[in-house]
Order: C-alpha cells, then sequence, then structure tokens
C-alpha cells in the first residue's frame, strides 16, 4: 500500500494438481459421486478459488495423476510420464508463466519422497516464479527473499515433507511384512481374492466355473495339435457359442490373450508369489514384479492334465525355439507339408522345401540350397508318396520300449536342468540382495542370468515332451487314430476345416515324434525318433527291417490316392531291392563333407 489504499491482487493463473494412489480413489460409486479422495481435493481448488477471484482456473495441462505413487516419485521423474513432470517442463520451457500458481491438497500430493528430494522440487518450481499452495492447511510458498513469514513456511514444508515420507515409508514396510506373513501361511489360507479366470473364490476355497474350464481344455487340446494361437483366437472368436467369449478384459480373443492362458502354470495347480520392486529406466521409474521363492503346488485346482499339459507345452516351447516355425517351404492353409520343421539336406543341412507348381506337376521335397548352387543335392523327393509311406509306417511304429538307457538318459538330463534351474535362480537372488534391482552393475549379469533361466526351462518343457511320449508307449494308439481319421475325411470329402485340423495334429505328431529327417542327393530318407531309432525311406518306401525288403505305403493309408499305378510300384519295389543291395554302408558326415563308414 503505497497511497495507503489497498490494491487487489494482480490477475494471475492456477493450476491445479490431483494426484490420487489408487485409481478406485476415482471412480464414481453407486450414486454417481466421486469418492472421498478425489472430490475433496476438487472442493478445496473450487473453494480457494471463490476466495481468490484473481486466480483463472487452467485446465489444458490437466494435471492429474492417477493411480501414481509419490513415495516412489512416479509422478515427477524428470523423463517419466507423470502430470507433475509434465508441469515442471511446462515452467521450464516458459509454457506456464512466472506468478502461477500450483494448487495442491496439501505438499504430500506433490511428493513423499526423501526430504531432501522433495524439498529441492518444491524450491526448484518456487525459484522458477510459481507460487504453490497448500490447500488444506492454506500455506502459501513463494520467493519472497524480504518476508520473514514467507521463509518461515519453507521450514515448515520441510517438517511436513518429512513427516509425508516417513508415513509411506513405515506404510510401506508394514504392506511387505503383512504380505510375507501372508505368503508363510500361504497353506492355510489363500494370499488374495484374485485369481484366474475360471476360478471364483468363495470363502477361503476356490471354484470351479465349469464351462470356461471346458474352454481351457480346448484351448490347451488345440495347441497341443500343434494350432498356432491366432488360429486358436480366431476358431474361438468365429465359435457361436457364447460360453467361448473371451473372459478378460478384451471383447474377443487374440494371439496374445491366448499365449497368456496356455503359459499360466495356475492351470496345474501352481501359484508364483511376488513382489514389487523398482528400477530406474530412461529417467523413468519402472515397477516389475520379481518372484518371491518357489511356486506353491496345488494352491489352486487342476483344471488341466499333467499329459495335455506336457504335450501343450512341448509345442508351446518347440515354437519359442524356432523348430515349429516353417522352415520347409510353402504350407498353406491346407498344411500341405507335414515336415518342414524336420526335413533336412543331409548333404548341407540346409531345410527340404516343399514345392508345388500346380496340377499338372508333382509336389516334391528340394534342397533349399541347391536352388542357388550352394549344394550338389539336387534329388526331387515326391512328396505325396513319401507322405503316405512314412504315415503309413508312423501307425505301426513303437517307441515303448526305446533305445537301450534313452530313457534313463532323458531322466537324468532333466534333473541336470532343473538343477541348474534352480542354481541360476538362486545366484539371482543373490545379486539382487546384495546390489538391488535397479544398480548399474547387476543389470548385465541379471540380464545374462534371466536369458539361462529361460533357456533352461526350454529344456525342461522339451525333455518332459520326450519323456511324456516314451511313457505313452510312442503314443501309437494317437497315431493310429489321427491317420485313421485323415483317410475317413479324404474319402468322404469333408470340408477343408476338417482336413487342416487332422493334418495340424498329425504335423505336431511328426515334431513330437521326429528328432530329425536327414535327405541325401540318391533319394534316401533316414529318420531319427526320440526313442533313439533309426528308419529309412525311399521313394515312396519305406524298409522293413525285419523282413529286409523295401515295402510300399499300404495298410491304414490304402486308398489315399497315390499318383502311381500298381505296375509301376511293383517296378519301383524291384529297382530299390536293387539298389539297396549295390549301396555301400556309407553314411554322409556332414562337417567334413565326405562319405564315412557306417
Amino acid at each position: 500500500m503505497t497511497d495507503g489504499i489497498p490494491r487487489a491482487p494482480a490477475p494471475a493463473t492456477a493450476y491445479s494438481y490431483i494426484r490420487l494412489s489408487s485409481k478406485r480413489q476415482a471412480t464414481a460409486d453407486d450414486k454417481k459421486k466421486y469418492r472421498d479422495g478425489y472430490r475433496r481435493q476438487v472442493e478445496l481448488c473450487d473453494e480457494y478459488l471463490t476466495q481468490n477471484q484473481h486466480l483463472t482456473l487452467d485446465t489444458s495441462l490437466k494435471l492429474h495423476d492417477i493411480g501414481v505413487s509419490g513415495f516412489r516419485g512416479a509422478n515427477s521423474a524428470p523423463k517419466g510420464e507423470g502430470k507433475l513432470a509434465a508441469f515442471q517442463r511446462a515452467v521450464e520451457e516458459g509454457r506456464v508463466a512466472k506468478g502461477s500458481y500450483l494448487l495442491l491438497e496439501s505438499l504430500d500430493r506433490m511428493t513423499r519422497t526423501q526430504v531432501n528430494v522433495a524439498q529441492a522440487m518444491l524450491l526448484n518450481l518456487v525459484n522458477s516464479g510459481i507460487v504453490v499452495v497448500s490447500l488444506t492447511d492454506r500455506m502459501t510458498y513463494r520467493s519472497a527473499p524480504d518476508d520473514p513469514a514467507s521463509q518461515a513456511n519453507f521450514m515448515y514444508s520441510v517438517m511436513t515433507l518429512m513427516r509425508a515420507h516417513e508415513e509411506s515409508r513405515m506404510k510401506s514396510k508394514r504392506l511387505s511384512a503383512t504380505w510375507e506373513e501372508k505368503r508363510r501361511k500361504v497353506g492355510a489360507t489363500k494370499l488374495t481374492g484374485r485369481c484366474p479366470g475360471w476360478l471364483t473364490l468363495v470363502g477361503n476355497e476356490f471354484e470351479l466355473n465349469e464351462k470356461r474350464v471346458a474352454v481351457v481344455n480346448e484351448i490347451m487340446g488345440y495347441l497341443a495339435d500343434g494350432w498356432g494361437r491366432d488360429r486358436i483366437a480366431q476358431r474361438l472368436n468365429n465359435d457361436p457359442d457364447p460360453d467361448k467369449r473371451c473372459w478378460g478384459h478384451g471383447r474377443s480373443w487374440h494371439g496374445g490373450t491366448v499365449q497368456k492362458l496356455t503359459d499360466n502354470r495356475a492351470l496345474i495347480g501352481e501359484f508364483q508369489p511376488h513382489k514389487l520392486v523398482f528400477e530406474e529406466r530412461a529417467g523413468k521409474l519402472v515397477g516389475k514384479r520379481v518372484p518371491v521363492g518357489d511356486p506353491i503346488p496345488d494352491y489352486y485346482p487342476r483344471v488341466v492334465s499333467e499329459e495335455l499339459w506336457v504335450r501343450a507345452r512341448n509345442v508351446a516351447n518347440s515354437r519359442k525355439l524356432g523348430r515349429a516355425h516353417n522352415a520347409g517351404g510353402q504350407t498353406g492353409t491346407v498344411i500341405s507339408n507335414l515336415f518342414g520343421s524336420v526335413a533336412a539336406c543331409a548333404m548341407c543341412g540346409q531345410p527340404m522345401n516343399y514345392r508345388d507348381r500346380g496340377p499338372r506337376s508333382t509336389p516334391v521335397l528340394r534342397c533349399s540350397a541347391e536352388r542357388g548352387g550352394a549344394c550338389t543335392n539336387a534329388y526331387r523327393i515326391p512328396y505325396e508318396d513319401t507322405e503316405n509311406a512314412i504315415l503309413s509306417w508312423l501307425v505301426t511304429l513303437d517307441m515303448s520300449g526305446g533305445a537301450p538307457g534313452e530313457a534313463a538318459r532323458l531322466a537324468e538330463d532333466l534333473r541336470t536342468a532343473h538343477a541348474s534351474r534352480g542354481e541360476l535362480q538362486a545366484r539371482g537372488e543373490t545379486i539382487v540382495a546384495e546390489f538391488g534391482l535397479g544398480n548399474r552393475f547387476a543389470k548385465a549379469p541379471l540380464a545374462d542370468i534371466e536369458r539361462k533361466i529361460a533357456e533352461a526351462e526350454a529344456a525342461i518343457i522339451d525333455l518332459e515332451g520326450r519323456i511324456a511320449v516314451l511313457k505313452a508307449s510312442g503314443g501309437r494308439d494317437e497315431r493310429e487314430m489321427a491317420v485313421a481319421t485323415l483317410v475317413t475325411l479324404r474319402k468322404r470329402k469333408a470340408p477343408e476345416e476338417e482336413i487342416v485340423a487332422v493334418r495340424l495334429r498329425i504335423r505336431q505328431i511328426v515334431r513330437d515324434t521326429f528328432k530329425s529327417m536327414d535327405c541325401y542327393e540318391d533319394g534316401l530318407i533316414e529318420i531319427g525318433t526320440i526313442d533313439g531309432g533309426t528308419h529309412r525311406f525311399r521313394d515312396g518306401y519305406w524298409w522293413h527291417k525285419e523282413s529286409q525288403a523295401w515295402l510300399p505305403w499300404a495298410g491304414a493309408m490304402a486308398g489315399m490316392g497315390s499318383r502311381a499305378t500298381k505296375a509301376e510300384l511293383a517296378r519301383r519295389a524291384a529297382w530299390l531291392a536293387e539298389a539297396e543291395a549295390a549301396r555301400p554302408p556309407l553314411r554322409w558326415d556332414r562337417e567334413r563333407k565326405e562319405w564315412t563308414q557306417e
């Protein structure tokens, strides 16, 4: 008052900042009113603006951090996505004018970080010309070096910020202790009401949604039969049955939602406790769920059989390792090539590609490297006769005995893989305990450990699948049924969708059964099976070890429609017998690139 007359405050722009740690605090209740935390902050701001008419509220920056922690500083990380951080950048860039007001319910809405960090944040805003107002206690923080009262406010702010941080720290500590106690008592009580979509927690017991359990088993069955996740999602979305609609957050199934479901070990009853740890990445504070302790078996009721789980996981694992991708040329919507992931040139090791140039040509398998002149294997294997011969032999294959010691060797490999995974997990926990998850010295070794754990888990799934096949008598009944179904469908000219489904299953049987399928330049095919056996084929015939003769495909595959006449088959059998007798007992050594004695 230079002339004794009080002057009205100069007009200024005000910005209202609202932060809630939980999104539930901002949702509407049954009466369509905002819950207390959000409503209180809005009402305090409106009241202050009514009492200070010189302020004009600017809502263009939308300064609402909903479900964001102030204790971890997620709302104010310099390169983060928090709205308070956005306001600080706007101040630095001059988009918020000096003299503007920042209205807060209290200082702890701005931050609950350590007091030195919190005080620096407040001073940075004030020194940039921003007036910060705490609405609950009506404390105002502005740059006024000559005003003792204003300076005293900053001393008060230190105590306020210190108390806010300590409250959050103790709350976090108590919450961690509560969850530790829950995890310790997990055998007697359930940790949380959250559970997979096919379950509901009633009291202290989980109840099954039988319709959803049926859908889960259908999905796992498709995966075990070799269906891709996108194909499974499409099948479910096209099904008119309302019980097969996606029960997740989305309205329809996608490959990602199918993968999330099929990867979930809750299907076999396991529960893996986790805890949330934070690390800084590119200036952002990121929370990461990390496992705590070993998985808890039988926490949930099992909804998928062990046999189906192992088969499905074996298929999923083979896809991750790249073995299930089509490395053999054309597959198409009708699954033309059953051997795309296993057939390889014996001379160079490259995939054997499937080629079909139309109705006037014969589909063949050919070395993919030969076309570019990188391999000498120019033999064209007639695909149709070869498929029929292999499937005819496949239904007779008995792997129940296996090669001597094969089951024991696989079991030992499985024990080794489990031990390796456990050792790696313990090493990772030691590093986290010693350095912390966000420590720069820990990042590289932890990343290496995570990669090795993933490799060990992939090996475990692969070995479990191979052991399961051996235990199930090599899956002979399943193979017979699949091939017989294919024959029946073809004879009655069934819709393509039905044929595709059974060919997908047979293709998966091939992948589960074959370790290798080497194709030589003289037309010989050698198939190695997971039981350690070796089997030979040539030009639509398979070598019958007991009778020491080449046999044409027959029996189960009869009536499939070969392009060769009976007379031609007979002539070819006689020629093959001579060829086999004349063929030297040699094997091509791919690494040394020379023939060696068998």
